[in-house]
């Protein structure tokens, strides 16, 4: 009987993985795009994606996608990018605003997403994880340094995509 269930789980992880791999670049444009929201920042327009296990599967490949499927399974996490359009001084202070509560995000640094001079055209990007999980389907607003904000209101599509 324990055999037969991990053929069973086999199986199923084999589908899922034949599903993932037979999206086109339309469908996975889409998925990520429920999940993404701009900022503008002086001299910078930041992405930012809500990492769930579907934008997590779009995002990263090997074996460091499950490590990030596991954190953000465990905390509330957004992948951010962006390239600036002129030199800028960049501040990644971020704080997400649900309710009336605030949660401070953590900047974690892949590429320029740390205090400092980023030059023009330099890609920027890291993770802005939160210590908790908030609840993301209902309304929240990203805050960074200055007026930066970009307001996340999850659609049906995405709140079902989450669920599946």
């Amino acid at each position: 009987m324990i055999l037969s269930a991990l053929f069973g789980f086999a199986a199923m992880a084999q589908d899922a993985a034949q599903t993932e791999t037979e999206l086109t670049s339309e469908e996975k444009t889409a998925i990520i795009r429920e999940f993404s929201r701009t900022a503008q920042m002086d001299g910078i327009i930041l992405n930012f994606v809500l990492l769930n296990n579907k934008t997590v599967d779009l995002l990263f490949a090997g074996s460091g996608k499950y490590a990030m499927r596991a954190r953000a399974n465990a905390a509330t996490i957004f992948y951010v990018q962006g390239t600036p359009e002129k030199d800028i001084k960049l501040d990644p202070q971020f704080v997400v605003e649900q309710g009336g509560k605030s949660f401070k995000g953590k900047a974690i640094n892949m590429k320029n997403l740390e205090a400092g001079s980023v030059p023009k055209g330099s890609q920027i990007s890291g993770l802005v994880q939160l210590a908790e999980k908030i609840d993301v389907t209902q309304p929240f607003v990203i805050k960074g340094t200055g007026d930066a904000e970009a307001e996340f209101k999850l659609s049906e599509k995405a709140i079902g995509l989450m669920a599946n």
